[in-house]
């Protein structure tokens, strides 16, 4: 079925992006750059909701809607109902 395919490849390139975005984050607390470090960890925390609804409904696709282990829940709650708030620049 291509619908599997097409989402396992969107899942692929959002976790790949996650990847980019949180090593992006961590350079720009390093040169301790927190406005740019703020906007990478928000686009991390978008990209971490877009794996959680690519990950649920390849799992609704497959019929294999048991496929999510604790973790992978507890990951998906977590990203679905985040209360992140950039912290203030001090």
């Amino acid at each position: 079925m291509h619908t599997l395919s097409h989402l396992q490849e969107a899942l692929n390139q959002k976790e790949q992006a996650l990847m980019q975005y949180v090593r992006y984050m961590r350079e720009a607390e390093d040169s301790e750059n927190r406005k740019l470090a703020g906007l990478f960890a928000d686009l991390a925390k978008a990209e971490e909701k877009h794996i959680a609804v690519i990950r649920d409904q390849l799992a609704e696709s497959s019929g294999q809607s048991d496929v999510l282990n604790k973790y992978q829940e507890i990951n998906q709650y977590n990203s679905q109902h985040s209360t992140y708030q950039e912290m203030p620049e001090q």
